[in-house]
């Protein structure tokens, strides 16, 4: 029996199925039959299975569409629910979008390159955008005339860096990123490094290799908001493969991720089906960074679970990784934060929170040994790091 919040009123892994099985369906706007799911379907343990996973608005575009179902149809109290939390969503989504235009437009002005990762650029791939449960602003900032040598060159990192601490003096940098203080209530992170690997082969690789993708004349766009709220700068299709999938790597081993993150690859990926050199390509590349065994889990997710087309995979999906990717979620929802293994007093203490990720890396050790191995070693690396950047 899966264990789950007790805000969460599902228990039984056939349960769990259905939800699973109605967000496939919710997925695709071209769905024509309702799931058989539905005729069994507990509404209310529905919407807090997608509240704990921020899918809240993605299960709201199935539910809408269950008018014609003959028993067990949502009630009116439920549809007045769920379109509450969606209409929140909505209204949320049109501040960050007019945020994020602001955040590139001020970086634009003070001379640096931008681009925003993830978060309303991902927003844009959806059927309905601003059903997405948006987040917080993360934009990649780097000077103006740097190559893909950018990543390597301290001294231009550390501009970024001293920019930041000039909007906040208290602002403390880690090795990829630097808070800025919140605009309009919504955070924003400043990116000089996209993300990072535990071990230092896979580290150097990928952020050549994001760089380099960065650094191309194509590499990013400019693509206009919904409702005109104004345009941002956002990466290309392979960045965002490499990078996306990263970030899932990541949360899955330092904290947790939910299915918010793999819908947006979802979407990532069934926006566009690449050529066969250009696939041999990517995955040569998630190879060289580390990322091989992350991508099949995902793939065997989004293809298995969520009836994404097996012409819009990258990689072939790895059933083994690809379940137990799937127990993680399930268990800890939205950045692990309804998981029931943490330990108490993680959240006020250094100390209990380097044991609980130290405990994490002993369960994900049999799936990814070299990022576990690497990840005490990375954190020594890395506080000294920022000794010298603080």
């Amino acid at each position: 029996m899966l264990q789950q919040d007790s805000d969460c009123l599902m228990t039984e892994p056939s349960t769990v199925q259905d939800y699973l099985q109605f967000l496939s369906y919710s997925l695709s706007p071209d769905s024509q039959s309702v799931p058989s799911c539905a005729e069994r379907m507990d509404w209310t343990g529905l919407l807090q299975f997608a509240e704990k996973q921020s899918v809240v608005g993605v299960c709201w575009q199935g539910v809408r569409r269950m008018g014609e179902l003959i028993t067990n149809k949502p009630t009116e109290d439920d549809v007045l629910e769920w379109m509450a939390k969606v209409s929140k969503i909505a209204k949320q989504n049109r501040k960050v979008n007019g945020v994020a235009v602001k955040v590139v437009a001020h970086f634009q002005q003070q001379g640096f390159e931008t681009c925003v990762l993830k978060g309303q650029g991902n927003a844009l791939l959806y059927p309905v955008s601003l059903s997405r449960t948006p987040g917080d602003i993360d934009i990649y900032v780097h000077l103006k005339g740097h190559d893909e040598n950018w990543v390597n060159d301290e001294a231009a990192v550390n501009q970024v860096i001293d920019y930041c601490k000039g909007l906040d003096a208290s602002a403390r940098a880690a090795y990829h990123h630097i808070d800025i203080p919140a605009v309009e209530k919504v955070p924003v992170e400043v990116h000089y490094r996209p993300t990072w690997m535990n071990a230092p082969a896979h580290n150097k690789r990928l952020q050549t290799t994001l760089a380099v993708l960065l650094s191309k004349e194509d590499g990013t766009k400019q693509v206009t908001l919904p409702e005109d709220a104004g345009q941002i700068v956002v990466p290309g299709f392979r960045f965002n493969v490499i990078f996306q999938l990263s970030h899932i790597f990541n949360h899955l081993l330092h904290e947790g991720v939910g299915l918010r993150q793999l819908i947006d690859y979802y979407y990532l990926l069934r926006s566009y089906e690449g050529e066969v050199d250009e696939r041999a390509w990517l995955n040569k590349k998630l190879k060289d960074c580390g990322l091989w065994r992350i991508s099949g889990a995902v793939s065997w997710m989004l293809s298995v679970e969520l009836g994404l087309p097996q012409t819009s995979l990258v990689t072939p999906p790895n059933e083994l990784y690809g379940k137990q990717l799937m127990r993680e979620m399930i268990a800890g929802g939205n950045f692990g934060k309804y998981d029931d293994r943490l330990l108490s007093g993680v959240s006020h203490s250094k100390l209990m929170a380097n044991l609980q990720r130290l405990l994490r890396d002993a369960r994900m050790m049999v799936y990814y040994p070299s990022e576990c191995l690497w990840e005490p070693w990375f954190r020594l690396w890395h506080w000294m790091w920022r000794k010298r950047h603080n």
